[in-house]
């Protein structure tokens, strides 16, 4: 097969896995779908764990900054902050305003609010360590400084909001662009899932379609030609399926029908019992190889042979013998005549043959070979018996003795009765053209 090979596999089976393979789409279609939701949920999450990452530190310098007031407040608190204390939420801040700055550097304006936090933190942690450390709390330890804090911490922690502000925004503008991105990269997935599962379909589907109408334009085809006739014509298909069991049932309707052809044209063409060409095809060829004389100028002669006493041969050894000399002399004829002679049993124990492009006398040499040689035979019945044979023979020649068919017929049919009044054991010549041969009765 050309294109398309399947195995050996039944068209019921090809068809189930045909429509398997339609199916096959929308699996593609359910899983890539699957597929893409998935990826784009993980890439929300993604984006969203990235923007806690920088939300979260920023919330816990805006708690940090808040524990501050602690120290700003000029009434202390039950448990005022200590100066150990102060450096852990320090310590806490520096490295959130760290995270921060790494995590903002790709965006200038962050990464510069952050950098102005950063800076009047420095200012914050100046005044606190007034304040707070045992060492210089003397100095620390004044109305001024506690006010300037408290405006330091109010400013920080608007920069602090506004910068929460900015991130969020900067958040949903990420998932903005990201929820973009995702939809076109799911759209690239959803196109080239439709796609590949096209071509598998389209595939899949001209594959079947070939299984089967290759099979049925090889069927078609071998009918065709069986009606024309054509009937040597055999379906050759190796797909082990129905088809191909419809295939063999062809061939052998084919060559049942090519046989009783032939038989029926052996019944119509060829004699019963000596299987030499029977009366019907004598008159057909006889006209046949007149026509052509006609056209071609050509002489075509015809020989008429007689077995000689054959009424006596039946009454004396049975029908079985008269059989039996009857085929012998149709073998002999056919092998003393030449390839292109034709011999016919024109009835009884009388047989005919046509010599096409022969004139008189090769005809009437043809003719004395043919009575020599059946004057020689002898036929060896079932009893062991040998019985000897003669014949009678006339020739007449177209359009030397006649100038139609018939009076061809009606010519050599004369010959041949005087031959048998002559007798017998000899050839006659239509217009009484005679070969002398010594009578065998």
């Amino acid at each position: 097969m050309p294109f398309w090979s399947t195995p050996k596999t039944s068209l019921n089976q090809r068809l189930r896995l045909g429509l398997g393979a339609m199916l096959m789409p929308l699996l593609m279609l359910a899983a890539g779908a699957v597929i893409s939701f998935e990826g784009a949920l993980g890439s929300f999450d993604k984006h969203d764990n990235v923007g806690r990452e920088a939300l979260f530190p920023l919330a816990d310098v805006e708690g940090l900054f808040l524990d501050l007031n602690v120290v700003a407040s000029p009434v202390g608190p039950s448990r005022p902050m200590t100066w150990d204390k102060y450096q852990e939420k320090s310590q806490a801040i520096k490295n959130s305003l760290e995270r921060l700055l790494e995590f903002s550097h790709h965006d200038p304006h962050q990464f510069n609010s952050v950098l102005e936090i950063q800076r009047k933190w420095q200012r914050i942690s100046q005044l606190c360590q007034q304040l707070l450390d045992p060492s210089i709390s003397e100095l620390g330890n004044t109305q001024s400084t506690r006010v300037e804090l408290q405006d330091q911490l109010r400013i920080i922690l608007q920069d602090v909001q506004q910068l929460n502000y900015r991130l969020i925004a900067f958040q949903n503008e990420a998932n903005t662009n990201q929820a973009k991105a995702v939809r076109k990269e799911v759209r690239q997935l959803i196109a080239m899932i439709c796609g590949l599962a096209l071509a598998l379909a389209i595939v899949f589907a001209y594959g079947l379609s070939r299984s089967i109408t290759v099979p049925l334009q090889t069927l078609e085809e071998g009918v065709e030609k069986l009606g024309k006739g054509e009937l040597s014509h055999r379906i050759a298909l190796a797909s082990g399926d129905e088809l191909s069991h419809l295939a063999e049932t062809f061939n052998l309707m084919a060559t049942k029908l090519e046989q009783s052809q032939k038989d029926l044209y052996r019944l119509a063409t060829l004699d019963g019992l000596t299987e030499v060409y029977n009366r019907r095809e004598f008159n057909r060829w006889l006209r046949v190889e007149v026509e052509k004389s006609q056209r071609n100028t050509d002489q075509v002669s015809l020989i008429m042979v007689d077995i000689d006493h054959f009424k006596q041969l039946n009454d004396t050894f049975g029908h079985q013998a008269g059989d039996l000399a009857l085929c012998e002399v149709a073998q002999l004829l056919q092998r003393e005549v030449r390839p292109g002679d034709i011999v016919c049993r024109y009835g009884g124990e009388e047989f005919a043959v046509i010599l096409p492009k022969t004139n008189s006398d090769d005809s009437v040499a043809i003719a004395d070979r043919i009575r020599q040689a059946i004057a020689e035979e002898t036929v060896i019945l079932p009893s062991l018996q040998q019985v000897e044979m003669t014949a009678s023979l006339g020739v007449a020649t177209f359009p030397a003795d006649a100038q139609t068919k018939e009076h061809l017929i009606k010519q050599a049919d004369q010959a041949l009765y005087g031959a048998k009044t002559s007798g017998r054991n000899r050839v006659h010549q239509a217009q009484q053209n005679v070969l002398e041969n010594k009578v065998v009765v």
